[in-house]
């Protein structure tokens, strides 16, 4: 590990030497992309000056350039290098996304402001979004405004899509990589008069990744139940085993702008992946009693489609309407073995979620230095659920609401004050479980269950920005947020519990940033979650099910900034110190799990003379964190830490015969061999090339 730092700290040095008497140059921005961004996508009301909602707390802006410059494929992929953002890899083969140590979960993720998840867990893979289609995503964190309703308790993602200019487009690109790894993207759009469209069909696959040359094989246990429990090697090294996937994707978006005031589009997203689950190097469990569950696992379907409305009306000079309504469709099948050859196949579990609902917010502006915002949303949630192909379904079904008002006052030059208060609530009206016979398995009955009391919240805030001078601006906020309980986290066979209540959290943010001309800006923020009424299943005097008896802290601070030197040159750094801290009154250890204290993210761009390449070099390093910890459930239970690590990877690209443009990429440089979560080992050093058009 030193190694890797001391080499990459010397290449920084070296580029900083080199450039250090070069006299700063401001890059205009190229206006030649094709493509605009698809404003609508926007949680707010589209206007020319951006709503002081935005900067009262932080908000992270990856753009399609700085996608294109990491070699991200994925959307999880993309947030990996943002500061207080923690991308892991553990179960089932997909991300886990943090904010500040918080997971996606309690996460609000949207799509163009739509919600984007499943409906019994409260997340999906975002590996299945290729970034092809998107313009840029926003992370806010600590999600201040009221707006965004409730479960954005670490804070919103949102992923802006695409939307055509004047000009036509036509892309494509193919990418290669090891062990039939692939990909392929085609886009086309185009606008005429008032009527425009896009579209993007993507896809990717690939045999599996290349573990590090440096793992090492150990023996892990395969616990069978009812059985004996035996000492296997789960992983011998080389490709990572059943690591495979395929994924095809198309997206569609059609819109009609009849004049200035006014725009109507309809979105439509199709994914359909299928993957491998790699095994746990550590452990896995085979219940081979029916209804059987495995360890071992393939998902052979993982499909997503939905459709969106979205539209804004400008009413009169004081008013403008901005409304959204969808419908998400999600199926997965969970293919269970007996061991790790994957040829016994004992079950084979399905999942289907539907929701669907709708959002409008009214931008009123009384006199000109004065808005209100309105704000509605509703949605609908659907889970089905059988554990094996000869079980009937069971259905939940909840219902999530939100009323807010949020005003920004701007009387007063160069500062802003926002306040505002939201209605958060949250209800299920259907719950179902399926009876069966605890000998064989066999199907008795299927019961109705009890449904929770209806939760209600409110939830205020209140937030400044003011502007020193041109270049430094302060910002701070306090905000209320909650999050309702999953309807897994109600209804798990073994571990749900209806009583539960909402999580709840005090978002505190305070920060500023200043800008050194063009040469170089800097932003720093403090930041202190307190969270109460954590839902954990490791409460004492239990038998594993949820409780809200956890009470959390995550205090820290970010420093991100960018430096252009020179015309050629462009770094950008982030720094993040994150302390986790556990308050509740039966804690056996005041550590929490999956929250490392110190995250660290670079970019260097720098485009070559002469032969005009540019190379770009984006780096991460984060610090050991505990996966496992002693807790009042289990007091007995060992720490376990996973390690450090730090990844370098590399792209360089060439543009020739004006519309053709080839790279060459490398993840993980160093071949560094580490675990972003425990039993988890992640991917070695993989190369990768790939070649693109554009018309």
């Amino acid at each position: 590990m030193r190694r890797e730092i001391y080499v990459f700290l010397g290449l920084i040095s070296l580029i900083l030497f080199a450039f250090a008497s070069a006299d700063a140059e401001e890059v205009a921005q190229s206006d030649s992309s094709g493509y605009a961004v698809f404003d609508l996508g926007e949680v707010y009301v589209t206007a020319e000056q951006s709503p002081a909602a935005k900067d009262v707390t932080v908000t992270t802006e990856i753009t399609e350039e700085e996608i294109k410059a990491t070699n991200s494929r994925t959307v999880a992929e993309a947030l990996t290098y943002m500061p207080g953002v923690i991308v892991s890899g553990g179960r089932k083969n997909q991300p886990n996304i943090q904010i500040r140590g918080l997971d996606q979960s309690r996460a609000l993720v949207l799509i163009d402001g739509v919600p984007y998840y499943e409906t019994n867990g409260g997340k999906l893979d975002l590996n299945q979004i290729p970034v092809d289609n998107i313009a840029k995503i926003e992370v806010t964190k600590g999600g201040a405004s009221v707006l965004y309703g409730p479960n954005a308790l670490a804070g919103v993602i949102n992923i802006v899509t695409k939307k055509p200019r004047e000009k036509p487009v036509a892309e494509a690109l193919l990418e290669v990589g090891e062990y039939a790894t692939s990909k392929l993207s085609l886009t086309h759009g185009m606008k005429a008069g008032i009527f425009n469209y896009w579209l993007n069909y993507a896809h990717q696959e690939s045999g599996g990744w290349r573990l590090s040359d440096d793992f090492k094989p150990n023996p892990g246990a395969i616990i069978r139940k009812p059985g004996t429990t035996t000492e296997e090697i789960l992983e011998d090294g080389g490709f990572r085993d059943n690591s495979g996937f395929k994924t095809d994707s198309f997206w569609a978006k059609v819109g009609i702008e009849p004049s200035r005031d006014a725009e109507y589009y309809l979105n439509f997203h199709y994914i359909a992946k299928e993957k491998g689950v790699p095994p746990s190097t550590v452990s896995e469990n085979v219940f081979t009693s029916r209804p059987a569950f495995s360890g071992f696992v393939r998902i052979p379907r993982y499909d997503d489609w939905g459709i969106d409305l979205s539209g804004q009306q400008k009413i009169s000079n004081e008013l403008v309407l901005k409304a959204k309504l969808f419908y998400h469709n999600h199926v997965d099948d969970y293919a269970s073995y007996s061991d790790q050859t994957y040829r016994e196949k004992i079950a084979v579990s399905r999942y289907k979620d539907y929701m669907v609902g709708g959002s409008m917010i009214a931008d009123y502006r009384p006199v000109q230095w004065d808005i209100v915002r309105f704000g509605l949303q509703y949605r609908g949630d659907s889970h089905e659920e059988r554990d094996d192909s000869y079980l009937p379904f069971v259905e939940d079904f909840s219902n999530t609401g939100s009323i807010s008002i949020e005003n920004e006052f701007n009387r007063i030059k160069n500062l802003s004050i926002v306040a505002g208060i939201s209605y958060d609530w949250f209800r299920v009206t259907e719950a179902e479980r399926n009876v069966t016979d605890k000998n064989t398995g066999d199907f008795l009955e299927q019961i109705a269950l009890d449904e929770p009391d209806t939760m209600e919240e409110f939830n205020p805030m209140i937030g400044a920005t003011y502007i020193l001078s041109d270049s430094t601006r302060l910002f701070g906020s306090v905000a209320g947020k909650v999050r309702f309980p999953a309807l897994s986290q109600l209804y798990s066979t073994k571990s749900g519990n209806i009583g539960l209540t909402a999580e709840k959290s005090i978002n505190y943010t305070l920060g500023i940033s200043h800008a050194f001309g063009s040469f170089a800006s800097g932003e720093f923020a403090v930041f202190y979650h307190d969270i109460s009424d954590f839902i954990s299943r490791d409460a004492p005097g239990t038998t594993g099910i949820y409780r809200n008896y956890a009470k959390i802290s995550l205090a820290g601070f970010e420093l991100s900034g960018t430096m252009n030197p020179m015309k050629d040159l462009f770094l950008r750094i982030g720094y993040t110190y994150n302390d986790g801290r556990d308050r509740s009154d039966n804690r056996v250890t005041e550590n929490v799990t999956y929250v490392p204290e110190h995250k660290i993210d670079v970019g260097i761009n720098y485009t070559v003379p002469y032969i005009v390449a540019p190379v770009d070099l984006t780096c991460t390093y984060v610090s050991e964190s505990y996966n496992q910890l002693p807790t009042p459930q289990r007091p007995q239970q060992a720490s376990i830490k996973t390690g450090d690590y730090f990844i370098m990877n590399a792209r360089i690209a060439k543009s020739f015969l004006k519309h053709y443009e080839a790279y060459l990429a490398v993840n993980n440089i160093f071949d560094s061999d580490y675990e972003s979560e425990w039993g988890f080992p992640g991917l070695g050093r993989n190369f990768y090339f790939g070649i693109a058009v554009k018309l």
